[in-house]
């Protein structure tokens, strides 16, 4: 969040986006419930088993973070992901990963791109023995990380996963953050207009390059989409206060448990400067190779 605020700042000062200015468009809201949005994200997700993830499997994937009314992002993130190392513990198996990362910004006065460092660290996951039916909620993290550059946080598609099944969940201690952080009277969580759509699209750029498309028949991918809006609804005095985000997130039965997330956005107004700017983030996967091929 702090690197979409400092860089829209930087771009007001650069020029007027008083023209660009939108909001997110107003619908009728269809209300769903928690569990209609997680069984739709659990449907589509499909089964995946997170132990068919095996040392050099390598994914790439890149996100750009835009002003809506621009083609040219205003911030991207490049991520590689490589499994170095799989190792068997007595009730579980441990991945270790390595995370690299590389950043583009606009230079002060917005006319290119400035191209940061290639950061690079370890991080660690952990999958549970506990069933021969392994399951996406047998995935845990690991707390400590081996740090060598910039702290980007490195998230698998089944993190972001789960962090969407949650999120139109309000729980015990929701309310009380919320009004410490925020000073509202009450804070309350609305999820809407979820939406599920499949469709059949052609395989990434870099996947195509790869010998027989890196096994997808006709180089293409099945996809499910699941698209819902989160809503928090904030009341201070006689006020409300309603801020709305709009998730989606793209699935592929096609693609294994480590690259089934092919695509994860939101879309949220941004207040710079008392102005509101309609800002959309999306990370899409770009590559991903088996071990050994």
């Amino acid at each position: 969040m702090t690197t979409i605020k400092n860089t829209l700042l930087l771009l007001l000062l650069a020029s007027s986006l008083t023209s660009c200015i939108e909001d997110i468009e107003e619908t009728p809201d269809a209300s769903t419930t928690p569990a209609a949005v997680q069984q739709a994200l659990f449907e589509s997700w499909g089964s995946a088993d997170p132990l068919t993830m095996a040392p050099n499997d390598f994914l790439f994937q890149e996100t750009e973070q835009k002003i809506e009314s621009r083609q040219v992002p205003f911030f991207v993130l490049q991520e590689g992901i490589t499994i170095s190392k799989k190792e068997e513990k007595p009730t579980e198996w441990e991945y270790t990963y390595l995370y690299q990362t590389k950043t583009f910004k606009p230079s002060p006065d917005g006319s290119t791109q400035e191209e940061g460092p290639v950061s690079t660290r370890e991080d660690r996951r952990y999958v549970d023995k506990g069933s021969s039916d392994l399951v996406a909620e047998n995935l845990r993290a690991q707390n400590e990380l081996s740090t060598f550059a910039d702290d980007y946080q490195m998230s698998l598609g089944i993190e972001r996963l789960f962090g969407l099944a949650g999120a139109c969940v309000k729980s015990a201690d929701f309310e009380k953050l919320c009004k410490e952080q925020l000073g509202a009277d009450s804070c309350d969580i609305a999820c809407s207009n979820l939406k599920v759509t499949e469709e059949t699209v052609p395989a990434p750029d870099l996947i195509k390059a790869q010998p027989n498309c890196g096994g997808l028949a006709n180089c293409s991918m099945r996809i499910k989409k699941v698209a819902f809006d989160w809503s928090l609804i904030l009341k201070k005095g006689e006020a409300t206060e309603k801020n709305r985000v709009n998730y989606w997130i793209s699935m592929s039965p096609d693609m294994p448990f480590f690259a089934r997330v092919t695509e994860y956005c939101f879309r949220q107004l941004y207040p710079v400067q008392g102005q509101k700017i309609l800002v959309t983030s999306c990370t899409k996967l770009k590559n991903f190779k088996k071990g050994g091929s």
